[in-house]
């Protein structure tokens, strides 16, 4: 059967994955010696690091179209250099659901190479297609819609605020999403080219799964998706705010500091053939990637500290920013790179203090000031 090759959006460094699965935690039940089952449990561990290195190949025949920025999702494929951005109680928070994610699959594994494709790439998948395509609830925010007004009146805000409205298209996704296997089912039918006879057999593994796994799909991990595409949508997961609120947060805060920073990016899709940058933006260099985050970032500061804006104050904002970003992007040299976390947290302070100088008069710049504002400066953020 024809497969598209996938990224994964688990979290956090490969090294984190087994070296915390004991023996012990892996093993299943067997009539075989206990000698037997380690060497079986071995084996599937062995399968699946290689498989994993290897790049997971899925079921699925489904991208997101166009430019697209990918902010709070992870990647099982690539591993994160040990830095000093490492030890912060986001990254405990993460590598937690990481390491319960994988050894649940393993526990539940029984060696079937097609397992890996179905839980640890397809789900992925499915859950962002829930997302993109209008399904599942994705006019919802929150596990049981309880942030929906709220995360509502946030883009109503930001409409006016930016003189934006009606352009951009908010959706959340959810780990429920993947408890429907006749929702599975659909997007396997409509979404793959597997033969009838295919589709039964990977809802057969889901179903598996799904019963005696007690992270499948209920990990926050399957719904850590915080993303904005060219075509004017932004998709935010339960799982990235419910990992970030974790660490002492105030979910609210972080629901409105994801969505200021994702319309950040759509602002300047909205403005990607006027404004000028010292060097090009989404050509997806790290100096391009970290130019545009960083900004991102300055428009955060500034629409969420603003008086007509978030009204927030900058130690609010600053707690929450300071989870957001120090998250081990040390990646200097990859595409990927959003710059350090002194970095991101000064290009913020700096669209606060922006903001501050004009609160007296209540004046709120055209995106192109805005813009102006922030290039000039980028070098001593940079610099930090």
């Amino acid at each position: 059967m024809k497969t598209t090759k996938k990224k994964v959006l688990v979290a956090v460094a490969f090294g984190l994955i087994l070296a915390s699965c004991s023996t012990d935690e892996l093993k299943k039940p067997s009539e075989h010696s206990l000698e037997l089952d380690k060497r079986q449990v071995q084996g599937r561990s062995s399968t699946l690091e290689n498989t994993i290195s290897d790049g997971i190949v899925g079921n699925l025949n489904w991208t997101i179209s166009g430019k697209k920025v990918h902010d709070f999702s992870h990647d099982l494929n690539k591993a994160v250099i040990p830095s000093e951005c490492d030890n912060t109680p986001f990254r405990a928070v993460t590598s937690y659901y990481n390491n319960a994610l994988i050894n649940g699959f393993i526990s539940n594994w029984d060696g079937n190479p097609d397992a890996i494709s179905v839980i640890l790439d397809d789900y992925f998948v499915i859950n962002q297609i829930a997302a993109l395509d209008d399904y599942k609830n994705a006019d919802t925010f929150g596990a049981n819609g309880e942030y929906t007004n709220y995360v509502k009146n946030n883009v109503r805000s930001l409409e006016k605020f930016w003189n934006m409205p009606n352009l951009i298209t908010v959706r959340g996704q959810h780990t429920s999403s993947l408890q429907d296997l006749d929702f599975i089912r659909f997007i396997y039918e409509n979404y793959s080219s597997a033969s009838p006879a295919d589709v039964d057999y990977f809802l057969s593994i889901a179903e598996h799964f799904n019963t005696a796994s007690d992270q499948i799909p209920e990990n926050p991990f399957y719904a850590s998706d915080g993303f904005a595409t060219f075509d004017g949508f932004i998709v935010i997961g339960d799982g990235i705010v419910s990992m970030l609120s974790e660490t002492g947060l105030d979910p609210k805060v972080i629901w409105s500091s994801i969505l200021a920073h994702e319309w950040g990016h759509q602002i300047q899709f909205k403005n990607y053939n006027i404004w000028n940058y010292p060097v090009p933006a989404f050509n997806g260099t790290p100096e391009s990637t970290r130019m545009t985050e960083l900004e991102a970032d300055f428009l955060t500061g500034y629409y969420l500290t603003h008086k007509l804006g978030g009204t927030y104050n900058w130690k609010r904002v600053e707690d929450v920013l300071s989870a957001f970003y120090n998250i081990g992007d040390c990646g200097f040299t990859s595409p990927g790179h959003h710059g350090t976390p002194n970095q991101r947290i000064e290009a913020a302070r700096q669209g606060y203090l922006y903001a501050a100088n004009q609160q007296k008069k209540g004046h709120i710049s055209a995106p192109q000031v805005v813009h102006d504002a922030f290039i000039s400066r980028l070098p001593a953020i940079v610099g930090l």
